[in-house]
């Protein structure tokens, strides 16, 4: 269970192709680009596909290795209200593949099969086994509590649709976004993952970028105290964002023990909106 908890915490990452020129921005463009807390006005709405694979490799008592990866891609439909509220549906689609060999590729996540495949690898028998299905079907609603626009709250209920026996999800989120020198961007969020049947996970990530031209916006991250990762967010279009993020979880035993955990996070946005 504590592996499905830790996939399931959907990043969403910062961003704005040509290098060259940083141009400055105003507020509303920097959270456009950057912000997972984005509140959109009336009339306006994003549709979001991402995923989340996280994946570990665990050595064995017979000298190898295995290895199991856990995906969650999260389909997110966000519309904005005149009310100081937004509104959103979200569906969980997730696929597993746990027990590996050590050398197999984390992509196999997605060729989506349910089934116990066996293997044999240095002459040692073991079964791999392959699980995927829409797991969740939930509901969002987006506020600013305070008078500092800076911060946005959002909270989430995932309802089980019955598959790969995942319970009801509470997840809460405050975020903070801020704009230095008009140019840098730091965004940040507490909050928490909370299965009704499983452990809480709590979390406080910070994100840091710039724009180094119109459209390409890197940026890094660190999960306190444990994660570490980079990516960038890249605009094919005022309306279109591709974004791409790679984390590595340090060798804090406490927490990863002796697995080996990393995740790739990539995903696409679409808007009724120009984002710059």
């Amino acid at each position: 269970m504590k592996n499905r908890i830790i996939i399931c915490i959907a990043l969403m990452v910062l961003g704005e192709p040509l290098l060259g020129q940083s141009p400055s921005l105003n507020t509303r463009d920097s959270i456009n680009v950057f912000t997972q807390g984005l509140f959109m006005q009336t009339g306006e709405w994003e549709v979001k596909l991402y995923n989340n694979l996280y994946t570990q490799i665990e050595p064995q008592f017979d000298n190898t290795t295995r290895r199991s990866s856990f995906n969650s891609s999260f389909l997110q439909l966000t519309i904005g209200s005149n009310k100081n509220i937004n509104y959103g549906i979200d569906l969980i689609y997730k696929s597993n593949v746990i027990n590996d060999r050590g050398s197999s590729s984390p992509f196999v996540v997605f060729e989506l099969m349910n089934k116990s495949l066996q293997n044999i690898y240095m002459g040692n028998e073991f079964n791999t086994n392959f699980q995927h299905g829409l797991t969740h079907v939930g509901g969002r609603v987006r506020v600013k509590p305070f008078k500092n626009k800076r911060f946005t709250f959002q909270q989430a209920i995932y309802v089980p649709t019955g598959e790969l026996d995942e319970g009801f999800i509470i997840n809460s989120d405050l975020f903070y976004e801020r704009i230095i020198q008009n140019r840098y961007m730091l965004f940040g969020n507490i909050g928490a993952w909370y299965p009704l049947s499983g452990d809480i996970f709590p979390y406080a990530r910070v994100f840091a970028g710039t724009l180094l031209a119109k459209r390409f916006g890197p940026f890094v991250m660190i999960n306190l105290p444990y994660e570490i990762g980079a990516g960038t967010k890249l605009f094919i279009s005022r309306k279109i964002e591709l974004e791409f993020m790679y984390t590595y979880w340090l060798p804090i035993e406490a927490i990863v023990e002796n697995r080996r955990p990393t995740s790739i996070n990539f995903g696409i946005r679409l808007t009724n909106f120009n984002n710059f």
